[in-house]
């Protein structure tokens, strides 16, 4: 058993020391013109946090870590840089309420799991607008409304004091311009269809879940959406200190 923690102890430590070859990817997609399933006030986005495989620059210790168990939620093979295995993934939808025609009608009409968020919206036409007694809690007026669909974390990164945490907030960090509302649904996502939503497993991985996301600015608002107003601050001091944590700063 004491190797066995030594073992993990060294792993942790290599892993942490390789976050410093990790890549951010940001992207977005909308469409030009509106129609009745797309609205150009409305975009998609998603990011990637990967690794390359090691050059001669590197060295082999990096080519050891890169083969733990667990370390990659997929991988793929460039001609440029050789295989790239990728660590992390986030995506979600951006509206941008000064271009959104009708907001009701863009995320009704996109899915389930989008309408869900409705409730963040008001307005006498098209919910328009930050619901009334939402907006009345905003340090300032939000335009834009960022909502964070899916996170994943390849299983040997987690546990790791705070590496999803950390990217998530550099994630943010690239896409929040001063005049957002991020939002999100926390929900265990790995669990798979097999597991029972009224079981014990469920219940203790939804608190886990919602801890993660509470520890780095996120409050719960209703039906389950929880929301981080940037301007307050609390996101970006919880993502300072885990950086400094890791060593990173």
């Amino acid at each position: 058993m004491p190797q066995t923690r030594e073992n993990d102890s060294q792993q942790r430590r290599s892993l942490l020391a390789q976050l410093d070859y990790v890549e951010l990817a940001v992207s977005g997609r909308t469409s030009v013109v509106g129609s009745d399933l797309t609205d150009p006030g409305v975009m998609d986005w998603s990011a990637a946090a990967t690794i390359r495989d090691p050059s001669d620059e590197v060295g082999t210790e990096l080519e050891s870590d890169l083969r733990v168990d667990g370390i990659a939620l997929s991988t793929t093979t460039t001609a440029d840089h050789g295989q790239v295995l990728t660590l992390f993934e986030a995506d979600g939808i951006i509206i941008d309420l000064t271009r959104a025609d009708d907001v009701f009608d863009a995320l009704d009409a996109r899915s389930a799991d989008d309408a869900h968020f409705l409730p963040l919206f008001d307005g006498e036409t098209g919910f328009s607008e930050i619901a009334e007694e939402l907006d009345a809690t905003l340090e300032i007026g939000a335009s834009r409304v960022l909502i964070v669909h899916r996170v994943r974390i390849a299983p040997a990164w987690r546990g790791l004091g705070g590496v999803g945490r950390l990217l998530i907030g550099r994630t943010l960090a690239w896409m929040c311009t001063g005049s957002e509302l991020v939002a999100v649904n926390p929900f265990p996502i790995d669990l798979g269809p097999h597991v029972s939503r009224d079981g014990e497993l469920f219940a203790d991985s939804l608190r886990q879940v919602q801890r993660t996301w509470a520890s780095i600015g996120f409050n719960p608002f209703k039906d389950d959406i929880w929301i981080m107003d940037p301007a307050l601050g609390a996101h970006e001091r919880a993502i300072a200190e885990i950086s400094r944590e890791l060593g990173l700063d």
